[in-house]
């Protein structure tokens, strides 16, 4: 279409508006991708709005929802849960990254001198490269490692007692030094930063300009984990619903009800963390691969379908990201809205001077009698089950 007759100046652009126009810039922005832009800015406007307004409500409400979640698990009588552990360090990891990562990449879309100072300072850059890596990792990966003591302990039972607090721990603390190691490369290398959702102007870098690494990102963020929960997660249920089948034909069953009520309790965390970040990354796959494959410059004759298809995969990415980030503020409210988490409700609610049932309070109650016990009767002893 000859762009004297086009119904769209190129002041529709806002990265163009006020600028002298140049041939490339004719190239790049034809009538058609402009006409296309004007089409698409409503949805466009929605998701800035959403990565904005809407992740600084989700970073509210998300801080205070995690430092609740933290003081609960971590309460005395908490203490000696595994799952307790894993998901009280879960919910630091998830505070660190909304405040590192999401909360500083709203302040770099929308204010000009806060990434400026980005910009001026590359070592900025770097800190900011490597945290938006490590804290996304660091999140799905202690999923991940709950997910595979889950499933050690109803799948080889004779295991279980060897999966302590102590070895959980040392479990966190080498999964957490791994992907620590392995986001360390964006000091040398950058990869993807220059296209934000949050919408935020890349910084100029002396780094490696590694564009691939992006993939092996996804790849680490995304689909590995996915599908080692997703595969992990149906042989659990496979388990559990032997489990119960044992139970009701009154047979000897190798996991307890309160185990069992740990183990949906994880399922619930770690299908909730895939049906939020599957899209996310069906999405950046996509685009990712139509980006290197479809490709072309401006003035190719494929050129205007490749641009408008990337921009429109831009802005989808960019909207499921914003639901993506739910991740780090949602499981508190699984745990409250859970039937598994009868021992974390049951806290909170005597955290905040509320009543609890005599009956939510037997486990409690047989805990202090064992530790208050000067030589308890050995058959009185009750086992204190693992459980959340």
């Amino acid at each position: 279409m000859n762009d004297s007759a086009c119904a769209y100046d190129y002041s529709v652009v806002e990265d163009l508006v006020g600028k002298n126009i140049t041939d490339d810039d004719r190239l790049k922005w034809p009538c058609q991708l402009r006409a296309l832009w004007v089409e698409i800015l409503p949805f466009v406007t929605l998701v800035r709005g959403l990565l904005s307004y809407g992740t600084s409500v989700v970073i509210f409400f998300g801080l205070i929802a995690n430092c609740l979640s933290f003081i609960v698990l971590t309460r005395k009588h908490m203490r000696r849960s595994t799952t307790n552990l894993y998901l009280s360090v879960l919910a630091v990891f998830d505070i660190l990254s909304l405040t590192m990562n999401f909360m500083i990449g709203v302040l770099r879309g929308q204010n000009l001198s806060i990434n400026k100072d980005f910009q001026e300072h590359e070592s900025l850059c770097k800190f900011h490269g490597v945290i938006v890596e490590l804290f996304n990792l660091l999140s799905v990966w202690v999923i991940l490692s709950f997910t595979v003591e889950r499933f050690i302990m109803i799948k080889f039972p004779l295991k279980a007692k060897s999966l302590t607090v102590r070895r959980a721990a040392f479990a966190i603390f080498g999964v957490s030094s791994g992907v620590f190691l392995f986001s360390m490369h964006k000091i040398a290398v950058s990869g993807f930063e220059g296209d934000s959702v949050f919408g935020y102007k890349a910084c100029k870098t002396r780094r490696a300009i590694f564009p691939e690494i992006i993939y092996f990102y996804v790849a680490f963020n995304t689909w590995l984990p996915t599908f080692i929960i997703v595969g992990l997660n149906a042989l659990i249920i496979f388990e559990i619903r032997k489990n119960q089948i044992k139970r009701k034909a009154m047979t000897t069953t190798s996991l307890s009800k309160k185990d069992e009520k740990a183990t949906k309790l994880l399922l619930v965390v770690s299908s909730t963390y895939v049906i939020l970040i599957l899209p996310l990354g069906l999405i950046q796959s996509t685009e990712l691969i139509w980006n290197t494959t479809a490709k072309v410059n401006p003035g190719h004759p494929d050129y205007v379908n490749f641009q408008s298809t990337k921009i429109k995969l831009k802005w989808a990415r960019a909207f499921f990201f914003f639901f993506y980030q739910f991740n780090f503020a949602i499981n508190f409210f699984l745990y409250v809205s859970s039937s598994s988490a009868t021992r974390f409700q049951a806290t909170l609610r005597k955290l905040f001077g509320m009543k609890v049932k005599d009956e939510e309070m037997t486990w409690m109650r047989t805990q202090a009698t064992k530790s208050n016990a000067v030589a308890p009767n050995p058959q009185s002893v009750a086992v204190v089950p693992v459980e959340s």
